[in-house]
Order: structure tokens, then C-alpha cells, then sequence
């Protein structure tokens, strides 16, 4: 990769990935916490890195698309935006979101075969998971006396191909990625629904249901 004024830099592998795994058992503990310290629980290894990236996602009707030659196999369903108080629940205005697309979209966690959220932290994903269990929170933010979400959300369909702490975060990026990733996976397995949840600083979120429809 040729630079101005500088010499040419050659690109042998991605610096994001750690290749020291081995040590890591006995390295994560010792790291201290990057928030809220000396008691917090978020460190270096447990939160995505800032990376260079860009994207840009071009959104029409199946109509245009088909004028236009653009595959129309994947259609946005239905999505949300939501704002919740930013302390002490910065991240976690997603949840508002699943509940209010499930139910324009008329689809239920069962239904949901791919699921991506934004992993700005590993414990942002966990306690997304937590709060979409809880009939408590749904109690107290939505005033329901159920969870937003029926059973317990399989983890065997979250962030199948890994999702911000292996693949970084550029900043306004990411939820085009998780998106793409969203998009691709369904079209790679031929299933049918998914669900992208991305958190956004000062206590935002977005939703969005996409389905997989392949034409004939």
C-alpha cells in the first residue's frame, strides 16, 4: 500500500486478532477494568477495538431494485428505533426495540433463526439477553407483566460469525456490517428470519427484522 511522502507498507496480517492465546487464561483476569474502576467489570478483553471501516446500505423497493438488476431475496420487515435514559442503562435501549418489532412484524423469538447484536462489549450482549428475559424489566420500562421475549434466547444463534470484539467497531460502520453479516448468514444456510440489535451512544437503539425470501 503505497502512502504520501512515505515509504510503502505491506499488509502480512490483521493486527486486531490476538495471537498469544495460549497465555490469555492467564492473562484476562489480571487486566483491570477500563470503566468505573477500581470495582468495574468491563476490561481491554471483554470490549471491542476501534477499527477503520466504512459502509453504506441502499434501501429501495423490490420494484426499483428489479429495475435496476439488485438481488430482492432479502426485505427489511420491520424496524425500530428507541431512546432509553442513558444512566444507568446507557446500551440497553435495543430491548425496547425486539419488543416493538416482534410484534409489528407478528414474529416470536422461535421464529428468529439468525441473531446479531452489536457486541460493543461482551457484557452488553449478556445483559441485552438478561433484560429480554426478565418479566421484572419489561415490568418496569414497559408495563408488562411478561418478558419481551418468550423462553430463553439460544445462544447458538447469537453473532454466529463472531461480532465486534473479533471484527472491530468503526464508529457508524458497525450496524451496516451487523446488517451485511445478518444477510449473508441467511442467504449461506437458507433460513429465513433475522434480527440485528445495535446500541448507540446517549441511550439510543435500533432494530430491525430482516427476512430471507429467495425468488425462483
Amino acid at each position: 500500500m503505497k502512502m504520501k511522502k512515505k515509504k510503502a507498507v505491506q499488509m502480512t496480517k490483521d493486527n486486531l486478532i490476538r495471537h498469544d492465546w495460549e497465555k490469555m487464561p492467564e492473562k484476562l483476569p489480571t487486566l483491570k477494568p477500563a470503566f468505573r474502576r477500581p470495582m468495574g467489570t468491563i476490561t481491554a478483553a471483554t470490549s471491542s477495538a476501534l477499527t477503520d471501516g466504512a459502509s453504506a446500505v441502499l434501501i429501495m423497493s423490490e420494484e426499483k431494485a428489479k429495475e435496476l438488476g439488485y438481488p430482492t431475496d432479502i426485505t427489511m420487515k420491520t424496524w425500530q428505533f428507541t431512546g432509553i435514559d442513558p444512566y444507568p442503562e446507557l446500551l440497553l435501549a435495543p430491548v425496547l426495540g425486539w419488543d416493538k418489532a416482534l410484534k409489528k412484524s407478528g414474529l416470536q423469538l422461535k421464529d428468529l433463526d439468525v441473531i446479531e447484536i452489536h457486541e460493543a462489549f461482551a457484557g452488553q450482549v449478556l445483559a441485552t439477553v438478561k433484560c429480554l428475559e426478565s418479566a421484572d424489566w419489561a415490568k418496569k420500562h414497559l408495563g408488562s407483566d411478561k418478558p419481551v421475549v418468550e423462553g430463553k434466547i439460544d445462544l447458538e444463534k447469537v453473532n454466529v460469525n463472531g461480532s465486534s470484539i473479533a471484527i472491530g467497531h468503526p464508529f457508524a460502520a458497525t450496524a451496516g456490517r451487523l446488517v451485511t453479516s445478518s444477510m449473508n448468514e441467511l442467504r449461506r444456510t437458507g433460513k429465513k428470519h433475522a434480527i440485528c440489535s445495535i446500541c448507540a451512544a446517549g441511550g439510543l437503539g435500533g432494530v430491525c427484522i430482516i427476512e430471507n425470501t429467495p425468488k425462483k
